[in-house]
Order: structure tokens, then sequence, then C-alpha cells
């Protein structure tokens, strides 16, 4: 198999040609091209009797690291295996610009965007209704959603309304234990940290060896800080609809308290940006909490130099661990023809598929989508152990939520938060900010 990747303006195009009998996967031996100035109904070539291959585009937000060679790799692999469809990959951040290209008739057939996103696309009619397709003959039955998704997973695709406008793509968790085993074993340290209560007595015996030594580097994010007070058994939420939040809370206390304690004292170094994947790297720090996704540039941070463990997400005094999950999910444009809008489906079903999924997350350390990911990855997991410590109870998943202005809202109360970290606020005053900043955006009440 060849792979020819061509540079299009800011855009990566990803002709894959097949090998064997020599049947070309496009449509001749040149470029895939798009014509910029074409409608909404043709942005890719078509079906054409000659060859019989339905041309769609893809966007895709991965520009670099494993994450993009896999993405490459699997949109390689369905062109292989789907000889009367061609998918061409551009690498574009759809959440913010296919909206912008749908209105300019320039729009992709099928877009990776934020779940939480999906609201605006429905508002400009930029999507179709997946139903129909999902009910299809070459739909899914029930029990191919069951065995493919978990309920969490397959819920949170779910809606506006009776509708279904996304397709699950990829998942993430944001609290996985990364830990210097070095470290470890000079502050005599026996084992990974099971719970939060542990984790923090081993973030101040590592601090404890002196020197330039760190038990914890963070750059602080409110959904590890969201499921830590799940863990102790508080919500984020005050209501049902996800539309005020309740941080103001004696597990909000509880653990915006103890984490104070830890900056005051200097074992938690906070830190900005991915800087805290620098200091990890240096072997002067003990213990990370990082996405599922950052162990890759963890370790890569580390080069070697010491080893570096992972454990799961610890758990507080709730009977189960809890965790924030997020990624990207597929949906289809309100482009192109019947035929280009049935490919873009086939397309969606084989990367939404467990095979696909089983192949992304070993090579990206994401999570399985469903119990039959999680079976096929048994073997994998049990000879990669720091893949296995990103997956815990989905029982226990938080899923980020699909509102418009919840970003804007946890910007703000990222403010409230970093100024009850540092003591320029009172606990309870960090904490009622978060609260009342927050509801305010997600109540509406304040303008993007």
């Amino acid at each position: 198999m060849r792979l020819q990747v061509k540079a299009v303006g800011t855009t990566l195009t990803v002709l894959f040609l097949l090998s064997g009998c020599g049947t070309q996967a496009a449509a001749s031996a040149g470029t895939t091209t798009r014509n910029a100035a074409s409608s909404n109904t043709s942005n890719a070539t078509g079906s054409g009797a000659a060859n019989h291959v339905t041309n769609i585009t893809f966007w895709s937000g991965h520009p670099s690291g494993k994450l993009h060679k896999a993405i490459l790799a699997e949109v390689s692999k369905f062109n292989s295996t789907h000889q009367n469809i061609h998918v061409t990959i551009d690498i574009i951040h759809a959440t913010n610009k296919a909206i912008p290209a749908y209105l300019a008739h320039k729009a992709p057939n099928v877009a990776e965007i934020q779940t939480a996103a999906v609201q605006k696309f429905v508002t400009a009619n930029a999507v179709v209704n997946l139903k129909p397709f999902i009910n299809g003959s070459n739909g899914l039955s029930q029990q191919e959603i069951k065995k493919r998704y978990y309920p969490v997973i397959w819920n949170d695709m779910q809606g506006p309304g009776k509708k279904q406008y996304l397709m699950p793509l990829e998942k993430k968790s944001f609290v996985v234990v990364y830990y210097n085993d070095a470290l470890f074993k000079k502050a005599h340290i026996s084992g990974a940290p099971k719970t939060w209560s542990q984790y923090f007595s081993d973030v101040q015996k590592i601090s404890q060896l002196g020197g330039k030594v760190h038990g914890w580097a963070w750059t602080p994010m409110l959904p590890v800080f969201f499921s830590m007070v799940k863990d102790y058994g508080g919500n984020i939420w005050a209501n049902s609809n996800h539309s005020k939040f309740s941080l103001d809370s004696a597990a909000g206390k509880k653990v915006l308290s103890q984490l104070r304690s830890l900056v005051k004292s200097g074992d938690l170094l906070i830190t900005k940006k991915y800087e805290y994947q620098q200091d990890f790297g240096t072997g002067k720090i003990g213990l990370l909490t990082d996405a599922s996704a950052g162990w890759t540039y963890d370790y890569g941070s580390v080069g070697g130099k010491f080893p570096m463990l992972a454990a799961p997400a610890p758990k507080g005094t709730a009977p189960i661990a809890y965790n924030w999950i997020n990624g990207g999910s597929l949906t289809m444009m309100n482009t192109g023809t019947s035929a280009q809008k049935a490919a873009a489906w086939t397309f969606m079903k084989w990367m939404s598929s467990p095979s696909t999924n089983t192949y992304w997350n070993e090579h990206t350390n994401y999570l399985p989508l469903g119990p039959q990911t999680d079976s096929n990855m048994q073997s994998f997991y049990q000879k990669n152990k720091p893949y296995a410590a990103s997956f815990s109870n989905p029982k226990g998943w938080t899923m980020k939520p699909r509102f418009v202005n919840y970003t804007q809202a946890e910007t703000t109360m990222m403010n409230y938060f970093l100024k009850g970290l540092n003591g320029q606020l009172s606990v309870n005053q960090a904490l009622q900010g978060m609260d009342k900043s927050g509801d305010k955006y997600m109540s509406g009440h304040r303008r993007l």
C-alpha cells in the first residue's frame, strides 16, 4: 500500500492507492480535487458511471503525533476495504470551521466535531439526522448498539429532541495517574495510590525527599476537580438539566481545601499549559494526573530516564471512581448527493465500529466505546498496563455537557478556582464564585 500526502493550503489531502491487483481507490491515478466554488450538492466528485466510486470528504482535527498517524491509517484502511467509496481526509478543525464552510457551500461530507458543539450545527441546519440511517437496512440493530457502545456513550449521542446527529468516534478520560517509580522507591512508597487520600499522602512523602523535588505537578483543570468532588460524594450539578452548578458543598470544600494546602506547602507545583510534562521529564516530579491521551506525550518527555508507571483514577469515599470523559464525534454535514450521504454513513459506521475503535485506542490510549472493544483489547491491556490504567468503570463516567455556553462557563469558573488554590480567595468564596459565575452562562444570562 502506498500513502501519498499532498499539501493543499493549510490542509492535508490524503490519497490512498491499493496494492495487490492494482485497483486504485481514487477514480484515477491523479489526485481527488474539490471545486472551491462548488455547491453543497457537489463538493466531491460524486459517483461516476465509469468507475462506480463515490467520493466523499472528511475533516478531522488531529494535525500531529500518534493521533494524526492513527487517523490517516484508519482512512487508508477504509479506502482499501471499500472499493466503491473513496474518502479524502483534510486536517481541519471542523468544530469552528465547518459551519462557515457549509454556508459558503464548501462543507465536507463528514466532520469530526466536539460533541458538545452539536447544537450550533443543528441550529444552522448544517447536519443530517442520522436516525433514518441507523434504522435503515445498512443500520444498527439494538443488539449491535449494546455490543458497540456503553449506555453512557450512546446516550451522549442523542438529541436534540428525538433526533440523533452524532456517532461515537473517540473518548478519553481526564484522570489517570502517572508516576515516577524511582522517586516512589526513594520515598519508600510500595505501590500506586488507589485512593485520593493515599495520593495526597504520597505527594507529601515525595516532596519530603528535598532538593527541587515536588510530589505533584499539575496544570489545573476543572474536569479533574469535578471528578474529585464526585469521588467524595458531591455533585457537579444542582439540577437534572445541568444548568446550575453545585460545587459549594461539603465535598467541594474538602477537595479544594486539600488542594490549597498542598499548594501552600509546595508539595503541589502549579504549572501552565504543558509545563508539567517538561517538569516530569526532569525526574524531579513524583506524580501527574493527566488525560489518557497524555500518556504518549508524558512518556516521550521522560525519554527512558526513569521508570514511568500508570494507575487508574483514585477513589474517594464514593463506591466507585469517577472520571470526566470527553472526545470528538462524527457528524454528517447537510451536503452532497444521496449517494454521498449513503457513503458518508457507511464511513461513519465503520469508523465507529469496535474493530476501528480497537485500532485507535491501541495507538492513542483512548477508551473503548463499548463492551466489544473492551473485550477486543483485553490481551493488549495485559501487555500494556499504562493503557489499561486509563480505563475505569463506565458507570462512573461523566460526559462533558452539551451546552453551547459550557466552555465559557468553565473559563470564568477557572478564575475563581485558581484564586481559591493560591489563597487569594477563601475556599467558600472561591466555590460560591464558581457556582454563581458558571450559572450565569449555563442559564443563558451571559452572552457568548
